[in-house]
Protein backbone atom coordinates (compact mmCIF):
# COMPACT_ATOMS: atom_id res chain seq x y z
CA UNK A 1 0.00 0.00 0.00
CA UNK A 2 1.07 3.34 -1.31
CA UNK A 3 1.59 5.89 1.61
CA UNK A 4 0.77 9.59 -0.12
CA UNK A 5 2.97 12.27 1.63
CA UNK A 6 1.04 14.63 4.25
CA UNK A 7 0.98 17.42 1.65
CA UNK A 8 -1.56 15.56 -0.45
CA UNK A 9 -4.11 14.70 1.59
CA UNK A 10 -4.22 18.58 3.30
CA UNK A 11 -7.28 20.29 1.75
CA UNK A 12 -6.97 23.40 0.23
CA UNK A 13 -8.75 26.54 1.15
CA UNK A 14 -7.26 29.34 -0.96
CA UNK A 15 -9.14 32.49 -0.33
CA UNK A 16 -8.07 35.26 -3.14
CA UNK A 17 -8.05 38.92 -1.94
CA UNK A 18 -11.60 40.56 -3.46
CA UNK A 19 -10.94 42.81 -5.92
CA UNK A 20 -13.38 44.94 -7.57
CA UNK A 21 -13.81 44.25 -11.63
CA UNK A 22 -15.79 47.46 -12.24
CA UNK A 23 -13.73 48.19 -15.67
CA UNK A 24 -14.45 44.82 -16.93
CA UNK A 25 -18.16 44.63 -15.62
CA UNK A 26 -19.02 48.22 -17.15
CA UNK A 27 -17.13 47.51 -20.46
CA UNK A 28 -18.67 44.21 -21.28
CA UNK A 29 -22.24 46.00 -20.62
CA UNK A 30 -21.11 48.92 -23.02
CA UNK A 31 -20.11 46.51 -25.43
CA UNK A 32 -23.68 44.43 -25.01
CA UNK A 33 -25.28 47.50 -25.24
CA UNK A 34 -24.18 48.66 -28.48
CA UNK A 35 -24.78 45.39 -29.54
CA UNK A 36 -28.30 44.73 -28.80
CA UNK A 37 -29.18 48.33 -30.08
CA UNK A 38 -27.63 47.81 -33.37
CA UNK A 39 -28.97 44.25 -33.98
CA UNK A 40 -32.11 45.66 -32.48
CA UNK A 41 -32.20 47.93 -34.99
CA UNK A 42 -31.70 45.99 -37.71
CA UNK A 43 -33.89 43.22 -37.28
CA UNK A 44 -37.56 45.40 -36.41
CA UNK A 45 -38.22 48.31 -38.91
CA UNK A 46 -40.79 50.73 -38.54
CA UNK A 47 -41.02 52.16 -41.58
CA UNK A 48 -43.28 49.41 -43.18
CA UNK A 49 -45.37 52.60 -44.55
CA UNK A 50 -42.74 55.12 -45.35
CA UNK A 51 -39.80 54.74 -47.30
CA UNK A 52 -36.69 56.09 -46.06
CA UNK A 53 -35.87 58.34 -48.73
CA UNK A 54 -39.23 59.97 -47.44
CA UNK A 55 -38.27 59.58 -43.89
CA UNK A 56 -34.80 61.76 -44.79
CA UNK A 57 -36.63 64.38 -46.83
CA UNK A 58 -38.85 65.14 -43.86
CA UNK A 59 -35.61 64.96 -41.41
CA UNK A 60 -34.02 67.67 -43.68
CA UNK A 61 -36.76 69.95 -43.60
CA UNK A 62 -37.43 69.74 -39.88
CA UNK A 63 -33.85 70.57 -38.85
CA UNK A 64 -33.78 73.57 -41.72
CA UNK A 65 -37.36 74.33 -39.94
CA UNK A 66 -35.83 74.21 -36.52
CA UNK A 67 -32.73 76.00 -37.18
CA UNK A 68 -34.04 78.83 -38.30
CA UNK A 69 -36.97 79.20 -36.37
CA UNK A 70 -36.48 82.71 -34.24
CA UNK A 71 -40.26 82.22 -32.31
CA UNK A 72 -40.79 80.22 -29.30
CA UNK A 73 -44.35 79.42 -30.58
CA UNK A 74 -43.11 77.55 -33.70
CA UNK A 75 -40.16 75.29 -31.83
CA UNK A 76 -43.56 74.74 -29.33
CA UNK A 77 -45.19 73.26 -32.29
CA UNK A 78 -42.21 71.27 -33.27
CA UNK A 79 -41.99 70.07 -29.69
CA UNK A 80 -45.80 68.97 -29.39
CA UNK A 81 -45.12 66.31 -32.98
CA UNK A 82 -42.08 65.22 -31.15
CA UNK A 83 -44.18 64.50 -28.22
CA UNK A 84 -46.36 62.45 -30.31
CA UNK A 85 -43.72 60.59 -32.08
CA UNK A 86 -42.15 59.22 -28.81
CA UNK A 87 -45.37 58.02 -27.99
CA UNK A 88 -45.70 56.13 -30.66
CA UNK A 89 -42.07 54.30 -30.10
CA UNK A 90 -41.87 51.07 -28.91
CA UNK A 91 -41.17 51.78 -24.44
CA UNK A 92 -37.22 50.48 -24.94
CA UNK A 93 -36.56 52.93 -27.60
CA UNK A 94 -38.20 56.00 -25.60
CA UNK A 95 -36.13 56.61 -23.05
CA UNK A 96 -32.69 55.97 -24.81
CA UNK A 97 -34.12 58.87 -27.35
CA UNK A 98 -35.18 61.13 -24.43
CA UNK A 99 -31.84 60.65 -22.13
CA UNK A 100 -29.95 61.57 -25.08
CA UNK A 101 -32.24 64.89 -26.11
CA UNK A 102 -32.44 66.09 -22.25
CA UNK A 103 -28.01 65.69 -21.76
CA UNK A 104 -27.75 67.66 -25.32
CA UNK A 105 -30.22 70.13 -24.28
CA UNK A 106 -28.55 70.68 -21.17
CA UNK A 107 -24.66 70.85 -21.97
CA UNK A 108 -26.29 73.55 -24.71
CA UNK A 109 -27.80 75.30 -21.85
CA UNK A 110 -24.88 75.00 -19.91
CA UNK A 111 -22.68 76.96 -22.78
CA UNK A 112 -25.08 79.79 -23.40
CA UNK A 113 -25.74 80.28 -19.46
CA UNK A 114 -22.66 83.25 -19.89
CA UNK A 115 -24.54 84.74 -22.99
CA UNK A 116 -28.06 84.56 -21.32
CA UNK A 117 -26.95 86.12 -17.98
CA UNK A 118 -25.00 89.15 -19.61
CA UNK A 119 -28.32 89.60 -21.45
CA UNK A 120 -27.59 88.91 -25.27
CA UNK A 121 -31.21 88.63 -25.64
CA UNK A 122 -34.15 85.78 -25.52
CA UNK A 123 -33.18 83.93 -28.73
CA UNK A 124 -30.13 82.47 -27.13
CA UNK A 125 -32.11 81.07 -24.80
CA UNK A 126 -33.81 78.96 -27.74
CA UNK A 127 -30.83 77.01 -28.36
CA UNK A 128 -31.41 74.56 -25.70
CA UNK A 129 -34.67 73.81 -27.00
CA UNK A 130 -33.78 73.72 -30.62
CA UNK A 131 -30.86 71.36 -29.71
CA UNK A 132 -33.58 68.78 -27.82
CA UNK A 133 -35.79 68.77 -31.14
CA UNK A 134 -32.67 68.03 -33.45
CA UNK A 135 -31.72 65.41 -31.41
CA UNK A 136 -35.06 63.51 -30.96
CA UNK A 137 -35.61 64.11 -34.51
CA UNK A 138 -32.45 62.33 -35.09
CA UNK A 139 -33.09 59.29 -32.17
CA UNK A 140 -36.19 58.89 -33.37
CA UNK A 141 -35.34 58.47 -37.37
CA UNK A 142 -32.21 56.06 -35.82
CA UNK A 143 -34.91 53.91 -34.04
CA UNK A 144 -37.17 53.66 -36.97
CA UNK A 145 -34.78 53.54 -39.86
CA UNK A 146 -32.32 50.21 -40.33
CA UNK A 147 -28.89 51.20 -41.48
CA UNK A 148 -29.24 49.18 -44.61
CA UNK A 149 -32.15 51.59 -45.34
CA UNK A 150 -30.07 54.40 -44.69
CA UNK A 151 -27.06 53.68 -46.73
CA UNK A 152 -29.56 52.56 -49.74
CA UNK A 153 -31.32 56.24 -49.45
CA UNK A 154 -28.18 57.75 -49.27
CA UNK A 155 -26.97 56.60 -52.49
CA UNK A 156 -30.50 57.91 -54.18
CA UNK A 157 -29.75 61.53 -52.72
CA UNK A 158 -26.46 61.57 -55.11
CA UNK A 159 -24.04 60.90 -51.53
CA UNK A 160 -20.11 60.66 -52.66
CA UNK A 161 -19.63 56.47 -52.55
CA UNK A 162 -16.92 56.96 -50.51
CA UNK A 163 -18.68 58.15 -47.55
CA UNK A 164 -21.78 55.18 -47.95
CA UNK A 165 -18.77 52.82 -47.98
CA UNK A 166 -16.98 54.21 -44.64
CA UNK A 167 -20.23 54.44 -43.11
CA UNK A 168 -21.32 50.45 -44.32
CA UNK A 169 -18.02 48.90 -43.12
CA UNK A 170 -17.71 50.94 -39.99
CA UNK A 171 -21.27 49.71 -39.30
CA UNK A 172 -20.58 46.26 -40.32
CA UNK A 173 -17.38 46.19 -38.34
CA UNK A 174 -18.91 47.57 -35.09
CA UNK A 175 -20.57 44.20 -34.83
CA UNK A 176 -17.73 41.70 -35.64
CA UNK A 177 -15.05 43.88 -33.02
CA UNK A 178 -17.75 44.46 -30.33
CA UNK A 179 -18.40 40.99 -30.56
CA UNK A 180 -14.87 39.78 -30.30
CA UNK A 181 -14.27 42.06 -27.71
CA UNK A 182 -17.13 40.29 -25.84
CA UNK A 183 -15.45 37.33 -25.57
CA UNK A 184 -12.37 38.79 -24.83
CA UNK A 185 -13.91 40.73 -22.14
CA UNK A 186 -15.64 37.57 -20.89
CA UNK A 187 -12.02 35.68 -20.65
CA UNK A 188 -10.37 38.91 -18.53
CA UNK A 189 -13.39 38.43 -15.85
CA UNK A 190 -13.18 34.25 -16.01
CA UNK A 191 -9.37 34.89 -15.15
CA UNK A 192 -8.94 37.70 -13.13
CA UNK A 193 -8.77 35.35 -9.90
CA UNK A 194 -7.62 37.57 -6.79
CA UNK A 195 -6.17 41.03 -6.49
CA UNK A 196 -4.75 43.29 -9.56
CA UNK A 197 -2.92 45.83 -8.62
CA UNK A 198 -1.97 46.61 -12.58
CA UNK A 199 -5.55 47.41 -14.64
CA UNK A 200 -4.04 49.11 -17.50
CA UNK A 201 -2.14 46.32 -18.62
CA UNK A 202 -5.54 44.24 -18.79
CA UNK A 203 -7.07 47.21 -20.73
CA UNK A 204 -3.92 47.48 -22.56
CA UNK A 205 -4.25 43.96 -23.28
CA UNK A 206 -7.34 43.81 -25.16
CA UNK A 207 -7.40 47.32 -27.01
CA UNK A 208 -3.95 46.05 -28.32
CA UNK A 209 -5.10 42.59 -29.41
CA UNK A 210 -8.52 44.91 -31.34
CA UNK A 211 -6.03 46.77 -33.14
CA UNK A 212 -4.39 43.48 -34.72
CA UNK A 213 -7.44 41.81 -35.09
CA UNK A 214 -8.84 44.82 -36.88
CA UNK A 215 -6.00 45.66 -39.11
CA UNK A 216 -6.29 41.58 -39.82
CA UNK A 217 -9.62 41.85 -40.77
CA UNK A 218 -9.01 45.07 -42.91
CA UNK A 219 -6.34 43.03 -45.11
CA UNK A 220 -8.87 40.38 -45.59
CA UNK A 221 -11.60 42.68 -46.85
CA UNK A 222 -9.45 44.31 -48.80
CA UNK A 223 -8.26 41.08 -50.58
CA UNK A 224 -11.57 39.53 -50.91
CA UNK A 225 -12.96 42.95 -52.52
CA UNK A 226 -10.19 42.74 -54.83
CA UNK A 227 -11.28 39.14 -55.88
CA UNK A 228 -14.61 39.74 -56.13
CA UNK A 229 -13.66 42.59 -58.90
CA UNK A 230 -15.34 45.60 -56.40
CA UNK A 231 -14.86 48.59 -57.90
CA UNK A 232 -15.99 51.05 -55.15
CA UNK A 233 -19.10 52.14 -57.07
CA UNK A 234 -22.11 51.39 -54.67
CA UNK A 235 -25.51 50.71 -57.25
CA UNK A 236 -28.82 53.39 -56.30
CA UNK A 237 -31.34 51.08 -54.20
CA UNK A 238 -34.14 49.42 -55.58
CA UNK A 239 -36.71 51.64 -56.59
CA UNK A 240 -39.00 52.44 -53.61
CA UNK A 241 -42.92 52.37 -54.58
CA UNK A 242 -44.72 55.45 -53.44
CA UNK A 243 -45.80 54.17 -49.77
CA UNK A 244 -49.26 55.27 -47.69
CA UNK A 245 -47.12 56.82 -45.11
CA UNK A 246 -45.33 59.18 -47.96
CA UNK A 247 -48.07 61.33 -47.81
CA UNK A 248 -48.43 62.04 -44.76
CA UNK A 249 -45.06 62.83 -44.26
CA UNK A 250 -45.96 65.28 -47.06
CA UNK A 251 -48.88 66.98 -45.22
CA UNK A 252 -46.93 67.32 -42.09
CA UNK A 253 -43.96 69.02 -44.17
CA UNK A 254 -47.07 71.41 -46.08
CA UNK A 255 -48.33 72.19 -42.75
CA UNK A 256 -45.29 72.99 -41.10
CA UNK A 257 -43.98 74.86 -43.95
CA UNK A 258 -47.45 77.33 -43.58
CA UNK A 259 -46.59 77.32 -39.81
CA UNK A 260 -42.97 78.49 -40.40
CA UNK A 261 -44.37 81.19 -42.81
CA UNK A 262 -47.36 82.36 -40.64
CA UNK A 263 -45.57 82.31 -37.13
CA UNK A 264 -42.31 83.59 -38.28
CA UNK A 265 -44.06 86.52 -39.91
CA UNK A 266 -42.98 85.92 -43.20
CA UNK A 267 -46.28 85.74 -44.87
Amino acid sequence: MIKLPPWVTQEENYQPNRDRDYFISRSLLRVMTVLLAIRQQAEHSALRHISACSALCFLFFWLLFCVTAHTSAFLLCELALTLVLLCLLPGRLVWPAVQASLAAACFSLLLILPAALIGSGPLVLLLPLKTFLSVAALSILRAILPWNELTSALRRFHVPQTVIFLLDTTLRYIILLGEIARDMLIALKLRSIGKNQHKQRAAGGVLGTMFLRSKEMSETMYEAMICRGFTGEYLPGREQSFRPGDSLLLLLILLYLYLFLRLEAIL
